[in-house]
This record gives C-alpha cells, sequence and structure tokens, in this order.
C-alpha cells in the first residue's frame, strides 16, 4: 500500500480527528456541499434529483472526501431539464419551448424517446467528388517514419453528397439539420446535411456537411456507402415516442405514446455533457473519494451534430481531420498517425485520479459513454455498479493517442484499474459500435465477475493498433515509428458473464483485443449467445501477441469460439489458447460436442488414413464462405501436410496439400445435396496414396485423382475449426471423431469406429479433456497400412 493511502486511513479512521456528515437535499447547492467538505468528510445526499447548472468539478483539494446516498434512499444526479408547458400541435403532436441550444437525447416517464428517424430518401445515388486538398506537418522531433507519410491536416474539400429523386425534401424545414446513419460493418458512422437544393436535371442534390462526409468516405478499415436511415426533421416525426428539437425556434416536438397524458408527464431534455469530472494534474493527482450509491443520469454529447458528424472507425473512436496521412498500402484511405483515433466521450471522467472508487452506483440515461479513466488514472475501482441506457459504451479505460501509447511522462499511463461486480447492459443505445468495457494501452487493468449483454457490439475490447506499433513490425507504411513497446501489458479479463453481444455490428467478439499484451489473461469467462455479427466469442485480432486464453466457456453463436486475425502482424505463435471447455450436447452416442471449438488432437503422422465424424448441422451455411471445418491439419489448405475435412453447402468435402500453395492443394468434393439439417450424418475422408475420398453416410460422393504420397507433418489435427481459427464448424455439433492410419474399404466406413481395428485416436466427448489436449482420448495400435 502507498504511503498515501497509509496517512489518509489513519486521517479517516482516528477519533482524535473529526470528521463531519454533510447532508445535501434536492435543491441544495451541491458545489457548496463540495466547498465545504474537509478531507474524511462525508457528503450525503438525500433521496430525489439533484440538478445540476454546470458540471460538478472536484479538483486535488476536494480529496478524501466520501459522497454516498442517504441510508436507504436513492439520489440521482441530473444534467438534464424537466419541459413542461406542453401545447397540443398538428398531427397528434405535441410541443414545448426549451431554452437550450442542442441536444440529442430525451427521456419521457423514465423512458428513452427516439428522435424523429425514418428511411433514406428514395432513388440515390452519390453525387460530386470525395477529393481534398492538404497541409503537410513534418515528423516529430527523434522519430523516424516511411517517406511522404508525413503528419497532415485537411485544407480544401470538395463538395460532395447525394441526388434523389424524392422532391418532397426541397420543402424540408432546417434541412442543415437532419443527418444521415450508415450501416458499415463494424461501424456506426452519422453525417450531417449541409443543405438541399434542385440540380439542373430536376433532381434533388444533398449537399453533406464537410469534413464529416469526407472523413467517413476515406477512413481506414470500412467506407461508407449510401445511408439506410435518415434522422432529425420534423417531417420525420410521425411515429409515437418520437421526438425533434428546432433549434432556431427552441421548439420542441413530441408525439406521445398510447396513454400517456402530456399534462402528467415528466419529460427531461439533457443541458450539460459532463456530469462530474474529477480532475487533478501528473504532479496533483486527486485522491480517494468515494461514490457509494448515487444515481448519475441526464446528459447529451453534441459533436456528432457538428459538420465533423460521427466519423466512427471502431469502438466509437473517430477519424481526426488533421495528425494523419494518405496510407499507401492495404486499406487504403485518409487514416491518424499510428491509429491515433479520437475518444468520444464520457458523462462521468476521472483525470489523473488515484484511488476513486464507484460502489453500487447507477449509471443510466446518458447521450455519451458512462464513465472515463484516463490520463494518468490509477488506483481506481468501480464495484458492483449498473450502466444501463447509456448512448455509447459503458466504461473506457486509457486511450489511444500518443500520449497514451508512448507517453512524455510515465505518470499518464492508466493503469491498476478494476472493474468488478458490475451489470452493463442496453449501452450503445445511439452509436452501436459502443462496447461494453474498452480499454486502451494500459497497464494492470483487471474487468472481472461481470455481466455485460445486450449490446450491439463487442462485450470488452482491449488495446489497440493493430500491430502497427509493435518492435520490428515494417508492414504498415507509418509515418512515425517506435523502437520502444506500448505500456499495454499484464492486463486481465476473468470471470465474466458476456451475452448477447454484436446484435447490431459485424466483426466483433466477446473479448476482442489488439496489439500487443505481454502478461494478458483471457481467463474463466463465459461467453454465448452472440448475435450474427459475430466473428469469435474470444477474437485476438490484428497484432494482438502475448495473450493467453484459458478456462473460457463459450457456446450458442454463429461465429467462431477463438477467431485470430494477423495479417499485418502476424503475433499468432505468441498467443496461448488452452484449458477451455467445450459445450455437451446429447449425441450420436453419449455426448457430442458444439462445432466452433477448435481443440487440438495430438495424433501419429500416417501416410494414409481415414478420418471419420458425425456432425449434426442446425442450418445451412449462410456466409460469404459457405465451408464449415469438421477436422483440420496444418494452418489451413494451402498449409504443406493439410487434411481437411469439412462441409459445403449441403455436401461434404475433403483436401488434402501436398508441397504446399494452391497448386498442391487437391480437393474432392461431394455432390448430390446429401446433408440435411437437425440430423446425424457420418462424414468420412480417406487417402489411399493415389486417389483422396469422401463419403456420406458410407456412400462414396466424391473423389480426387493425386497420385503421390502424402508427407505427414508435425501439426496437430484440430477439431471443428479450421486450424488457423479463421472458419470453424458453426451453427452445429460434432460427434464420434476416429482417426486411422490406414485407408478404409468403402465397406468398412458405414461401421467405422465400433472395430478398433486400426485406430489411432478416437474422441467421443465423453469426458472432459483436459484442455485442448485430446491426448487422453482412446488411442489403439491396429495393423497399420493394411488395405493400402
Amino acid at each position: 500500500m502507498k504511503l498515501r493511502h497509509i496517512l489518509l486511513s489513519c486521517v479517516l479512521l482516528s477519533p482524535a480527528l473529526t470528521a463531519k456528515d454533510i447532508t445535501v437535499s434536492p435543491g441544495d447547492s451541491l458545489t457548496a456541499a463540495r466547498d465545504a467538505a474537509r478531507m474524511g468528510d462525508h457528503i450525503v445526499l438525500k433521496g430525489g434529483t439533484h440538478r445540476l447548472e454546470a458540471p460538478l468539478v472536484l479538483g486535488p483539494k476536494n480529496s478524501g472526501v466520501v459522497w454516498k446516498a442517504a441510508p436507504g434512499e436513492k439520489p440521482v444526479i441530473s444534467g438534464g431539464v424537466v419541459v413542461t408547458g406542453w401545447t397540443a400541435d398538428t398531427n397528434g403532436r405535441y410541443k414545448a419551448t426549451v431554452n437550450l441550444d442542442n441536444f440529442r437525447q430525451l427521456w419521457v416517464n423514465g423512458q428513452r424517446a427516439q428522435r424523429a428517424r425514418g428511411a433514406a430518401p428514395a432513388n440515390m445515388a452519390d453525387w460530386g467528388k470525395i477529393e481534398a486538398t492538404v497541409k503537410k506537418g513534418v515528423n516529430p522531433p527523434g522519430t523516424t517514419g516511411t517517406p511522404d507519410c508525413v503528419p497532415c491536416e485537411l485544407d480544401q474539400i470538395s463538395p460532395a453528397g447525394y441526388t434523389t429523386t424524392d422532391v418532397k425534401l426541397l420543402d424540408w424545414k432546417n434541412p442543415d439539420d437532419i443527418e444521415f446513419g450508415y450501416n458499415a460493418e463494424w461501424t456506426h458512422p452519422i453525417v450531417k446535411v449541409e443543405k438541399i437544393s434542385k440540380g439542373d436535371d430536376g433532381k434533388v442534390i444533398i449537399e453533406m456537411s464537410q469534413p464529416g462526409l469526407f472523413l467517413n468516405q476515406r477512413k481506414g478499415g470500412f467506407w461508407i456507402k449510401l445511408p439506410y436511415y435518415m434522422e432529425n426533421a420534423l417531417e420525420l416525426l410521425t411515429e409515437p415516442g418520437q421526438w425533434y428539437f428546432d433549434r432556431h425556434t427552441h421548439t420542441l416536438y413530441y408525439m406521445p405514446r398510447p396513454g400517456e397524458d402530456m399534462s402528467k408527464v415528466e419529460v427531461i431534455a439533457p443541458k450539460l455533457e459532463t456530469l462530474v469530472e474529477i480532475k487533478g494534474t501528473l504532479d496533483n493527482p486527486v485522491t480517494d473519494i468515494r461514490f457509494e450509491g448515487l444515481t448519475f443520469s441526464h446528459a447529451t454529447w453534441l459533436r456528432p451534430s457538428s459538420k465533423l458528424g460521427h466519423p466512427d472507425v471502431q469502438g466509437n473512436f473517430i477519424q481526426p481531420a488533421d495528425n494523419s496521412y494518405f496510407r499507401p498500402e492495404n486499406e487504403k484511405g485518409w487514416v491518424p498517425v499510428n491509429g491515433e483515433h479520437v475518444k468520444s466521450p464520457a458523462n462521468i471522467i476521472v483525470d489523473a485520479g488515484h484511488g476513486i472508487s464507484f460502489e453500487s452506483c447507477v449509471f443510466t440515461a446518458l447521450g455519451g459513454a458512462g464513465l472515463d479513466l484516463q490520463n494518468g488514472a490509477q488506483g481506481n475501482s468501480v464495484n458492483g455498479c449498473l450502466f444501463t441506457d447509456i448512448a455509447g459504451s459503458g466504461i473506457q479505460i486509457g486511450g489511444v493517442s500518443k500520449e497514451d501509447h508512448h507517453p512524455s511522462d510515465v505518470r499518464s499511463v492508466v493503469k491498476d484499474n478494476h472493474v468488478s461486480n458490475c451489470t452493463i447492459t442496453k449501452i450503445g443505445q445511439d452509436y452501436y459500435g459502443s462496447i461494453g468495457i474498452f480499454y486502451g494501452y494500459t497497464e494492470g487493468t483487471v474487468i472481472s465477475h461481470n455481466e455485460i449483454g445486450w449490446i450491439p457490439y463487442s462485450g470488452i475490447s482491449g488495446g489497440w493498433g493493430w500491430g502497427m506499433l509493435e518492435v520490428a513490425v515494417t508492414k504498415f507504411a507509418t509515418p512515425v515509428a517506435y523502437t520502444t513497446p506500448t505500456p499495454c501489458k499484464n492486463n486481465i479479463i476473468e470471470a465474466n458473464n458476456i451475452h448477447h453481444f454484436m446484435l447490431q455490428r459485424k466483426d466483433g467478439g466477446g473479448v476482442y483485443t489488439l496489439g500487443r499484451q505481454p502478461g494478458t489473461v483471457i481467463c474463466y469467462n463465459c461467453i454465448h449467445d452472440a448475435g450474427p455479427g459475430a466473428f469469435g466469442g474470444i477474437y485476438l485480432d490484428e497484432g494482438s501477441a502475448d495473450i493467453e486464453a484459458c478456462g473460457n466457456l463459450l457456446y450458442n453463436f454463429q461465429g467462431h469460439a477463438y477467431h485470430l486475425n494477423n495479417y499485418l502482424a502476424d503475433f499468432r505463435d505468441t498467443c496461448r489458447i488452452h484449458g477451455n471447455s467445450i459445450v455437451k450436447t446429447e449425441g450420436v452416442k453419449g455426448s457430442a460436442t458444439k462445432g466452433g471449438s477448435g481443440f487440438d488432437v495430438v495424433v501419429p503422422d500416417p501416410a494414409v488414413f481415414t478420418i471419420t465424424a458425425w456432425v449434426r448441422l442446425y442450418n445451412y451455411p449462410k456466409s460469404t464462405d459457405p465451408r464449415r471445418w469438421v477436422i483440420c491439419r496444418g494452418a489451413n489448405p494451402e498449409a504443406d501436410g493439410n487434411i481437411s475435412l469439412y462441409v459445403k453447402d449441403k455436401n461434404v468435402c475433403g483436401s488434402i496439400n501436398i508441397g504446399g500453395g494452391e497448386k498442391n492443394c487437391f480437393v474432392a468434393e461431394g455432390a448430390g445435396d446429401p446433408l440435411k439439417t437437425n440430423q446425424w450424418t457420418q462424414v468420412a475422408l480417406s487417402y489411399d496414396a493415389d486417389t483422396l475420398r469422401v463419403y456420406c453416410d458410407g456412400k462414396e460422393v466424391g473423389t480426387c485423382k493425386v497420385g503421390k504420397a502424402y508427407s505427414p507433418g508435425t501439426a496437430p489435427l484440430t477439431i471443428g475449426a479450421r486450424a488457423d481459427l479463421i472458419s470453424s464448424f458453426e451453427n452445429g455439433e460434432i460427434d464420434e471423431v476416429s482417426l486411422f492410419g490406414r485407408a478404409l474399404a468403402p465397406e468398412e466406413i458405414a461401421t467405422a469406429g465400433k472395430d478398433t481395428a486400426g485406430i489411432l485416436k478416437h474422441v467421443d466427448f465423453e469426458t472432459q479433456p483436459d484442455g485442448n489436449d485430446f491426448s487422453n482420448t482412446e488411442s489403439h495400435s491396429g495393423p497399420r497400412n493394411a488395405g493400402k
């Protein structure tokens, strides 16, 4: 324990020093209570709503104070204003005056209302050119970079947007308030309209605000296409529960839900973007403030309403207009230096705070993220809290700026923060790229025993940079190169229940990582029931390195149990995946396993072989790659020594690679669509040093002439996934896997596994293996190479 904490404990516990309770009722001043409190005092909030006129800022002189709820009461710290004076308008709407400049959320009787939204205009097409000039900068002193890739900022951007045949838009009021939203894989971009006019050809021209459109059209990763919805126009207000705020006249319009009496409902519009800010400095941090049993509610966030819009790149971090360059390789586009994207901020912030704790608090009805721990935030804890009904991410720990990945002062490293026993649900209400808990370049972050569910994107996301900051990686053309590692290390993701994630976006996971993170462990988590966009229960994406995943239980989703995606910075061999559990179901005989587990079986090296298994499909593949791997040896079909048995559409297929590369990959494709859903089917693959054959229910359905000997490799055989974990046997079950050291005759295939002669390995899933190693499964030493 640090000396500061020891001394503080003495102050708080010593009877010789008199601490006092300062009781605050709704309507009293929280800032006055703050200013009156001294170290060791308790500020006790009575039940009811405590409304803020300005953010509550706590500095170093406010250290050592407890802010807590009065016993048995539920105080709410609110940044909202109550809207009254409703009068009937046309078309079933009501209206009221609100003296605020702007806001993006509204709550009616405690329920979030939807800003007026509708489908995108009909027959849209691109208009104008997506191009800009830039002002070049220079590399920071002491760094090196790729020539002509120096940090720049945008200068002149050409007008651009869309055309439409919907002439009604020409008569809409306040077109410069309209926003378009885009369905863009793992991101949720938003762009504001600049103006709407009539073109010479009679079509309607929708010019979009800049730099918002340019950034979304040229950001790295995924560029936007046509919008899929538009929002924030009075003309779109046609459904109960929707609202629109005319900021020019300060008039709020709302269409009541059934049963809502506008003379009795409580309507709250958020006034503040920051509710509470605990702000110290690296020389003088804020220390040892505790919040107990408080609710933080009613705040907005206005940056998406600006001309910048919301150029979401990933996890609600956006592409800036400056500190960027046109990356010449791979995902070409306008990208920030070393992935230094801009964070979407939270409504409650801890900046340079040490020993700050939130105990049994509620974060709800918020327009940004819930809570930020940033810039030297160290030794803080969030325990037993509820995060729900939040527009952005739940909790954000650290960041992705230069000061995060290579700080000029080591005291700014965000480290040793704990999030435990929290419930995080229904976040990302407005920004679908949001994450339950995010940590960036942090050290010693512990995320344990939390429930995270019903969210649009990834449950937990850790790290950043896609490998571009890793030492000795040269595949990225980066303008600023570093020879020292980032602070990201020793982070723990442990014993969390993560479920119903990836409900809105694609290409994410229950736990998602980026970059090198020595000493980081993902262990004993239960990850299940993902939405259709999940690529993996645990998804180790670009540059992920030195990460261990063990003791996890994963089930009930279409993606892969583990997905490793390292195509520019390949550190797969540094990641250790072991000791994870399979989910058992009723099998052909005893228990089976759900597909997608990716478990390894240690096997001998037969030159001729037969592999049999039983599979049950829930449905046929729907993805762009219709293959589902039952068995795979070697990384992938192009790897020398690979053996693959897989399902493709409604057929059984197999491949063997002798010599490496695509030209040495020989494929036997089944025909006749024999596979049926929801019933057990035996599939098999055999090779006799001449011909590759595949079978379905004992019948030969495909062959491929090879004509040369197979050269056994040293790679293990993987069940339920391609060995590199790019693809899996998703949405199905596997049972009774047998590997023979000879090519079985066709008449033997149907009874394979019943007669143990020649079996090298048999996996029946009756006993839970020790981790991914099935070496304790049955092994027999029957005659080898018989029937060659």
